[in-house]
């Protein structure tokens, strides 16, 4: 018997009942689906597990190529210093603050607007210029013979060569998005003395050349500007009085806002009375229909529904047609001067009276002869709903004509303001637009004379060197090299040879032709995935011996009974198997591989095993007539089996057999072996077998051989109502897989699906 499981108690515990799924078509007659949650990252942890050599070398050899490049470098240092070129705060810059109090409008902002911004990229190009940078070049050679222009400003005549080093950077410093007004001038090289010589000349060329470019004329600018600004207000206020007097005449202050308001208020009316048209039509429409079918004038419904609304009028006439259909019953037995007659004839007079006096109270009124008999007679529930309904449209009516009346006044007055709006806003957009002018016109004459203002004291202060020529030191004063640290690049290098290895390892995995997880399986035949066996140390490898007993030769897997996940997998294997055939009403179940030793006869034990445990009636049949395994696995002796029948009559009963220990798995062995099973599996004896055991037994599941050269193993599948194909994991190739999925695609073989079985780690 198979090792043994958890309890049936256990078992059944974890068994819970799978959503049946309906089969889906495709190239086989029955086939279904069923939804896996797995983690997906379970393939990629395998392959590293797998490829931990690969990785682990590869990141070895990169780290150490690293350690040796780093240790052959010459460190390089880097120096540099600051210029403020524009100053930060003057006694301008504190009447801009002022101004932008008065005009409401943000300081930053402002200070941006009125300012004489300062050309960054041509100062950039001036400070490398020869103006500027060959003096310093002369002053350089007396210590540094072999320096020239070309090499300290980077130009190389289109030669490649290294960025940054021998050579100034000049830049201007950023925060974010916002450039400051600092330039940052950088020197590169392996000489630290030579930074700090090339540096400090440099710094003083350039102070030097901020003191000569203080210039005059831009006082001019500021008397023009003072001479225009008073002029310019004078015509501001003039323009805010016209248009303050024209807006308290007319009330305009939107002409563009209130015109579309207009517009879209005429839109609407029209609209609306076209709205209301139809609906008159409608109820007008509804009142002559309703006049005819009722057959009466307005004041007779309203009389008509009136009474028909009045329960004691309504009970009178109840009362009088009961009479009537009495007089007329007794009509037949009694003469008209019988006394009986007569009794119900004066009866009916009195109700009639009530009628009438029932009638003048809820009609109000005294002219009952006045109203048709169509009004006081009787009036079911059809007629009193008409009524009803004529009486309220007759009212709507009323309504939508003093809405339509109402509407088409105001469409016209609106028309009307429509037509002299254009000239008045024409007028308000005029004077907006002066003033308009005339107000910018006076804000850049005072912004230009602040801006100008501000320039004219920047041009009196001098660059300030806000930082020295520096070379960066640690905490022990040593020169820091600009270049990575040694230890750096050794990381760098580690960090490298990992991804390389990874990679390595993925493209080693992806060009062995074998299956190492279930994804690539389901990928690769697109056929559902039922479950998959996990791999576990304690199973018995093929060729090994069972505890207890001998089995040369066997190529299963015998589970231990204390792993729980072999049974949980098996459980949900059969939960799976139990949807279909519950949904397809299936009963023989054919389980086979694409080669040998991947465990399909362990599967096919294990799940009849938790099949009878959860209460089926289960047979399975060692169908594999070549090397027949499963006498071996569930510890009986194969002196009778399937061959036995097949061959020499044996009787049915007589090769069914109890499973040890189960009493709902009763087991078949294979028998004596045959030298042709293909002819003996495709006999009408082998049908009548398969007949007789489903009326029998709820399942049968049949061991088979593997699928690649025998041709017995897809004979038996077609007489059966589908079959599971196991693929072990690490052993099978793809090559043999494509090839048996291809055959059983051929044979039209219903494949519910695979079984991965991991026969390694």
């Amino acid at each position: 018997m198979v090792k043994q499981m958890p309890t049936r108690e256990q078992s059944l515990q974890v068994i819970r009942p799978s959503q049946e799924v309906p089969p889906e078509a495709a190239w086989v007659s029955k086939r279904f689906e069923f939804a896996e949650q797995s983690n997906a990252l379970a393939p990629i942890w395998g392959l590293l597990r797998r490829r931990l050599f690969v990785i682990a070398s590869v990141a070895i050899c990169a780290t150490t190529a690293s350690w040796l490049w780093s240790s052959t470098r010459t460190p390089k240092y880097e120096g540099r210093f600051q210029l403020l070129v524009e100053p930060l705060k003057t006694s301008d810059s504190e009447l801009v603050r002022l101004l932008s109090k008065t005009l409401q409008e943000n300081v930053n902002e402002l200070s941006r607007q009125t300012r004489t911004e300062l050309d960054y990229q041509a100062l950039m190009e001036v400070l490398k210029s020869p103006k500027v940078i060959d003096p310093v070049v002369q002053d350089l050679k007396t210590l540094y013979p072999d320096i020239t222009y070309d090499q300290l400003v980077g130009n190389t005549n289109g030669k490649p060569a290294a960025i940054g080093y021998n050579m100034l950077m000049i830049s201007r410093i950023t925060q974010g998005k916002d450039e400051s007004r600092v330039i940052e001038v950088r020197y590169r090289h392996a000489n630290p003395r030579k930074i700090e010589e090339v540096l400090g000349r440099v710094a003083d060329a350039y102070r030097k050349y901020s003191s000569e470019q203080q210039q005059s004329n831009l006082r001019q600018g500021i008397k023009f500007v003072d001479q225009q600004i008073p002029q310019v207000r004078l015509r501001v206020n003039t323009l805010q009085a016209q248009l303050q007097s024209f807006q308290q005449r007319y009330g305009v202050f939107n002409p563009d806002l209130q015109g579309e308001q207009l517009i879209k208020q005429l839109d609407q009316v029209k609209t609306q009375r076209l709205e209301t048209e139809r609906k008159f039509a409608e109820a007008r429409s509804l009142y002559v229909s309703l006049q005819q079918q009722i057959g009466m004038r307005q004041n007779e419904a309203i009389a008509a529904s009136a009474l028909s609304e009045s329960p004691q009028y309504q009970q009178l006439m109840t009362r009088v047609r009961e009479l009537d259909a009495k007089i007329a019953e007794m009509g037949t037995r009694y003469t008209e001067n019988s006394p009986m007659m007569i009794n119900l004839r004066e009866e009916r007079q009195k109700l009639m009276g009530l009628m009438q006096q029932e009638a003048q109270l809820a009609l109000g009124t005294n002219r009952l002869t006045d109203l048709p008999a169509r009004v006081v007679t009787y009036q079911n529930s059809v007629r009193r709903d008409l009524t009803q309904q004529l009486a309220n449209t007759t009212n709507q009516l009323q309504a939508l004509q003093a809405s339509l009346q109402s509407l088409v006044q105001t469409e016209a007055q609106l028309e009307q303001q429509i037509k002299e709006y254009p000239a008045v806003s024409r007028q308000y957009i005029n004077l907006q637009r002066d003033l308009q002018a005339a107000t910018d016109t006076l804000d850049q004459l005072l912004k230009r004379k602040e801006a100008l203002g501000v320039d004219a004291a920047q041009q009196d202060v001098p660059w300030e060197l806000i930082m020295p020529p520096t070379i960066p030191r640690n905490q022990k004063g040593n020169l820091v090299p600009y270049a990575p640290t040694p230890s750096r690049d050794i990381i760098l290098g580690a960090i490298g040879g990992l991804l390389l290895g990874t990679c390595a390892a993925f493209v080693m995995d992806n060009l062995q032709d074998i299956f190492n997880d279930s994804e690539e399986v389901r990928r690769a035949t697109r056929l559902p995935l039922l479950g998959a066996v996990p791999y576990y140390q304690e199973m018995k490898k093929p060729g090994g011996k069972m505890p207890g007993k001998t089995s040369p030769g066997s190529e299963e897997v015998v589970l231990d009974p204390k792993a729980g996940q072999f049974a949980q997998a098996f459980c949900s294997l059969y939960n799976r198997i139990h949807a279909y055939t519950s949904e397809s009403a299936a009963h023989t179940l054919t389980v086979t591989s694409v080669g040998v030793n991947e465990g399909k006869s362990t599967v096919a034990a294990n799940l009849a095993q938790i099949a009878a445990q959860a209460g089926k009636r289960v047979l399975l049949v060692d169908a594999n007539l070549r090397r027949p395994q499963v006498h071996e696995i569930v510890n009986l002796v194969n002196l009778k089996g399937l061959s036995e029948y097949l061959e020499e009559g044996v009787d049915f009963s007589d090769v069914v057999g109890l499973a040890p220990q189960e009493d709902n798995l009763f087991i078949v062995t294979a028998g004596k072996t045959v030298k042709n099973p293909t002819k003996v599996l495709s006999s009408e004896r082998m049908q009548s077998f398969i007949n007789q055991a489903e009326n029998e037994f709820d399942l049968i599941i049949f061991d088979t051989s593997h699928l690649l050269g025998k041709l017995d193993t897809t004979v038996l599948a077609q007489q059966t109502d589908g079959m599971v194909l196991v693929v072990g994991l690490g052993k099978v190739t793809r090559s043999h897989l494509k090839q048996a999925v291809e055959e059983l695609r051929v044979s039209q073989v219903p494949v519910w699906g695979v079984i991965t079985n991991n026969l390694r780690g």
